[in-house]
């Protein structure tokens, strides 16, 4: 008698194989399977084959990270590898805080953890909150904080009693919205205690000992989380009696990143504890850093990508995937990053690693994150190695595309079609790998997704400009110069190179704008009336077809086109396919992109 081996999932095909095993028996070798009652009861075993095969090969793949599915299983095995998945990341903000007392105040003020400021940001109100207590001395009547953080969200504390006769007793953190960097546990030797101990996060074992206070967080269900002490060996362990206090910051996110307008909602105390409610104004409110590095939780797909690349590093910075898993590891908003030696440099910067970051919510990192990463990942570095963040020079690529619908194929309207259009291209740059550093921007792969958005559409005529923002030095007469690694288109009846508006020193009555006239850059404005190009200066720089570089001078900048002096220059490519290298990032900008459907019968 064969044997017949079910080594498949379909359930067509574990019938067909519980049927060539029947007619294999002399007893079943003409039955009619069909058109009997045997049919039914190989339709059971089929299916309990079938589920029972399904639940085993789950259960297999949930035993490999490249494989799980299941959150809960892709943060089991990530433990194995010593990672532990970021979780929500609340945007930070910088504030500097002046409030003057009209009345008598206190020597001393506390500014109140869980208290602070809000934003109306995209349409909707927004607290942000200082994580700790920070206290100043009040002088002259004012009192002042200078690089106070704030983050975004709520201030949640709560308070639980070490009971030793509770078998593992858990310390659970249950809100999946929770920022465990601002993590903060103090523990009080009983409950009547005003004393106690800070406890700081540990990230490693390496480097605790057995009367460390410290504290290591770990993922557990639901996207929930769960703080561990020291078992006496590792770290030093709680006592019966002993209070855990336990606070953080529950947050919405990526929401808000880029709020830079605050108003103060704060509480202030004394150091006895009492509310202050003596009048007081704010005099000074400066945003020092807008809100940033604000992060939803870390997806299943990020964990699967980063475990293996952290446990790599080995918590050590050698090589530039090293520096590229710590960074992701420390700032957990960024698009993308790059690394590259100071050898590499012209000139030369011998005993320098250069890293260029990418943030999801920015073009550039803020000056306070780019030195708070810095002071982070030199304890990483090989101690003769200084690592140095430069600024991404981001290439924009907008897109200009007509698209041509057959109108009997669809009930679509042009505005819908054309909405099509821009979804697809949108998730098609999610998974392409076009926006990136050494990115690469492939035109046909490109209008092939356009002609792919809806089955109606017949074809499109798609050309696409380069674009470069720079930040003017307003009232500098400043050399300038944008490199965009890709040649130029040369056309010698148009412009190649045009800007947005800016205002200069030698024309300041007048909007301006840059162009390209065979080779040199000009300087003109609009007339009012006509529309016409009026020349004001022939000769404010120059075009360089070839090597795609223009330079700029002769001409002071007084105001750029918005709000930071960010001047917007557009260049025609030679080529249509469009290559970055080094620190230059390439983004498609869908926002400034244009689609716009036409009918046809």
């Amino acid at each position: 008698m064969p044997y017949t081996q079910l080594n498949n999932l379909d359930f067509a095909d574990i019938k067909t194989a519980l049927k060539d095993y029947m007619r294999a028996q002399s007893d079943f070798t003409d039955y009619d399977f069909e058109g009997s009652v045997l049919s039914n009861m190989l339709d059971v075993l089929a299916y309990n084959t079938y589920y029972t095969s399904f639940n085993t090969n789950m259960v297999v793949n949930e035993l490999f990270l490249d494989s799980a599915t299941l959150r809960d299983n892709v943060v089991s095995l990530a433990k194995q590898l010593g990672y532990t998945p970021k979780s929500t990341t609340a945007p930070k903000a910088v504030v500097d805080l002046d409030l003057t007392f009209s009345n008598v105040a206190p020597s001393t003020v506390i500014f109140e953890a869980g208290s602070g400021f809000v934003t109306n940001y995209d349409g909707s109100l927004y607290r942000f909150v200082v994580a700790e207590d920070y206290r100043t001395e009040v002088s002259n009547g004012v009192a002042s904080w200078t690089d106070l953080p704030i983050y975004e969200g709520s201030l949640v504390n709560t308070r639980t009693l070490v009971d030793t006769s509770i078998t593992n007793q858990r310390f659970k953190v249950e809100n999946s919205s929770t920022d465990t960097n601002t993590i903060k546990v103090r523990v009080y030797p009983s409950s009547s205690s005003t004393v106690f101990d800070t406890y700081e996060q540990a990230s490693n074992i390496l480097d605790v000992n057995s009367a460390d206070k410290v504290f290591f967080v770990n993922e557990i269900e639901d996207e929930s989380y769960e703080i561990f002490f020291g078992d006496g060996v590792l770290g030093r362990k709680l006592t019966d009696g002993e209070v855990v206090d336990i606070s953080y910051v529950t947050t919405n996110g990526d929401a808000t990143n880029g709020a830079k307008t605050f108003r103060f909602n704060g509480v202030l105390r004394d150091t006895d504890g009492n509310r202050i409610v003596n009048p007081f104004g704010v005099t000074t409110l400066n945003t020092t850093q807008s809100a940033s590095g604000g992060a939803d939780i870390e997806s299943i797909e990020k964990i699967k990508f980063n475990a293996p690349k952290s446990y790599g590093a080995q918590n050590r910075a050698v090589t530039g995937n090293d520096y590229k898993a710590i960074v992701r590891n420390l700032y957990p908003a960024v698009s993308d990053v790059i690394v590259f030696g100071g050898e590499d440099q012209v000139p030369p910067a011998y005993g320098k690693v250069f890293l260029s970051v990418k943030p999801t919510d920015a073009t550039t990192l803020s000056s306070f994150t780019k030195n708070d990463l810095k002071d982070k990942i030199k304890k990483y570095t090989v101690a003769s190695i200084r690592p140095e963040f430069v600024d991404p020079s981001v290439l924009f690529v907008e897109i200009n595309s007509d698209v041509y619908y057959n109108g009997t194929k669809t009930k679509s309207l042009p505005a819908e079609i054309a909405a099509k259009t821009t979804s697809a291209v949108q998730e098609y740059l999610k998974t392409s790998g076009t926006e990136k550093f050494n990115g690469k921007f492939r035109y046909s792969k490109f209008i092939s997704v356009i002609d792919g958005a809806d089955r109606a559409i017949n074809s499109n005529d798609t050309d696409i400009v380069m674009r470069k923002d720079f930040i003017a030095q307003i009232n500098s007469s400043s050399y300038y110069e944008v490199c965009y690694q890709n040649a130029f288109l040369i056309d010698c009846d148009n412009p190649v190179v045009t800007s947005s508006g800016l205002t200069t020193f030698e024309h300041p009555n007048y909007t301006s704008y840059l162009e390209d006239r065979k080779g040199k850059l000009v300087l003109y404005r609009l007339d009012s009336l006509t529309g016409e190009k009026i020349l004001l200066d022939d000769s404010v720089g120059t075009v360089n077809y070839e090597k795609g570089e223009i330079e700029m001078f002769n001409f002071t900048i007084l105001k750029g086109t918005f709000s930071d002096n960010r001047i917007e220059l557009r260049v025609k490519p030679a080529n249509k396919d469009i290559e970055v290298k080094r620190e230059a990032y390439l983004d498609v900008d869908v926002s400034k992109s244009k689609f716009v459907a036409y009918k046809e019968e």
